[in-house]
């Protein structure tokens, strides 16, 4: 496609660790955490402390599992963290989640029209292709989303983040 470019994906190794005080707040390098440019803004992330010992309920069988399930909502606790991104990195990320949608939507109808409309013949059928090729653009969106953030997790003090920029890594360490 002319005029688009198509970032590559991230080094899965690169990881930075922060201070959950200085990620909740934003007060983290102006590197972007994707692509290791000036940042131009923050985008949120929310990271999931885990349940730690918790998990233990579960060997107690379905009495377990039902401890666990009353148990969750008081125990679980989530951070909104802000990440440094440029503008190029936060267009990638909204157009996926565009792409995502729309070609859902327009999958769903098309397959529906397809299998409503199918007395015409090569017109119901060319709505169902065109149904399916949606689908499939729809859920291509649908797993390259996760590339367009790090993997993050909370670690006590700390915030580490997976999948980052070796830039933004670096900056973070100094």
């Amino acid at each position: 496609m002319a005029g688009s470019y198509i970032a590559p994906m991230p080094t899965i190794g690169t990881t930075a660790r922060v201070r959950l005080d200085d990620a909740l707040v934003g007060r983290l390098p102006p590197v972007c955490c994707m692509t290791g440019t000036q940042a131009d803004g923050y985008a949120s992330l929310v990271v999931p402390k885990p349940l730690g010992v918790a998990w233990l309920l579960l060997l107690a069988g379905p009495i377990g599992l039902l401890g666990l399930a009353s148990v969750y909502p008081r125990i679980r606790t989530r951070y909104l963290v802000k990440l440094p991104l440029s503008a190029g990195a936060f267009e990638r990320r909204i157009n996926l989640l565009r792409r995502r949608l729309w070609f859902a939507w327009l999958g769903v109808l098309g397959i529906t029209a397809g299998l409503a409309l199918r007395w015409f013949g090569w017109i119901a059928i060319m709505m169902f292709c065109a149904g399916l090729a949606a689908v499939v653009a729809a859920v291509v969106a649908h797993l390259r989303v996760p590339w367009t953030m790090p993997s993050a997790r909370a670690d006590g003090k700390f915030v580490v983040l997976q999948g980052v920029h070796p830039a933004f890594a670096a900056a973070v360490a100094r």
